[in-house]
């Protein structure tokens, strides 16, 4: 089965990024020989798992099939990328910013997360494999019971789980690089949970514990998709980043 992606790319660059003339996106700055979007465009063609491919921001790519415009926020920008897909089925939403992606790490996730039944699928990454293969990018970790993971930067779900959840999924996305924030929006028992298990005692906030309380909080079923492609946590969004995907192309 292939989905539809849709490329969220409404973020600005930093303006130390420089992107390419005529913008100010952050999915236009280029790495090498392509844009940050270009990249990514590349490897959802390359993806077995991906039918067309929608942009949303003022941007630009080879192999794009529609281009939204922005609407300011992450959110609306997910529902009017949505709209141009026109299917009830589950899609595929992902940054722009995660140039280092590759067509089989896009695969692994869409067939595990169709696989798993959710509503919305999430994947994570485990910390010893983001540190084995890229350790000068600089990511932030949760320790659970099963491991230590940092999060991806695509999801798989339903469009009427998003209608259902539009407010739950905002302050999730907003949280997403704050470990503490995100499990304070689930509940005072998970975020206890979380801190001790950052401070003593990681068994005490398993996976399945929090896939629970995603699940009962926005009446849908909710997963984690644990995945060693590493590339789909490594986002551009500071200079340093961008310093180090570049060099990381170039080898």
């Amino acid at each position: 089965m292939a989905v539809d992606a849709i490329v969220l790319a409404g973020a600005p660059a930093d303006p130390d990024m420089r992107p390419a003339a005529g913008s100010s996106s952050r999915a236009m700055v280029e790495i090498g020989p392509k844009t940050m979007l270009q990249w990514v465009v590349d490897a959802l063609k390359d993806a077995e798992s991906v039918g067309r491919i929608i942009a949303v921001g003022e941007v630009a790519a080879d192999g794009l099939d529609e281009v939204v415009p922005p609407a300011g926020h992450f959110l609306e920008n997910m529902v009017h990328g949505l709209d141009a897909c026109g299917t009830d089925g589950p899609v595929l939403i992902l940054s722009s910013d995660i140039p280092l992606v590759t067509g089989d790490a896009v695969d692994d996730f869409v067939e595990r997360a169709l696989a798993s039944g959710g509503e919305m699928c999430y994947p994570i990454i485990p910390k010893d494999a983001c540190l084995a293969k890229y350790p000068q990018m600089k990511r932030t970790y949760l320790k659970t019971k099963e491991g230590t993971f940092t999060g991806g930067n695509m999801v798989l779900l339903s469009p009427a789980f998003l209608q259902r959840n539009e407010r739950e999924i905002a302050r999730a996305y907003a949280a997403r690089k704050k470990p503490f924030a995100l499990a304070r929006t689930i509940g005072l028992g998970i975020l206890l949970r979380a801190l001790l298990a950052q401070l003593l005692f990681p068994a005490l906030l398993p996976i399945p514990m929090l896939e629970r309380a995603l699940s009962e909080m926005l009446g849908g079923r909710v997963v984690a998709i644990i995945t060693s492609y590493v590339e789909i946590g490594e986002d551009v969004d500071k200079v340093a980043d961008l310093e180090a995907v570049r060099a990381i192309l170039a080898a």
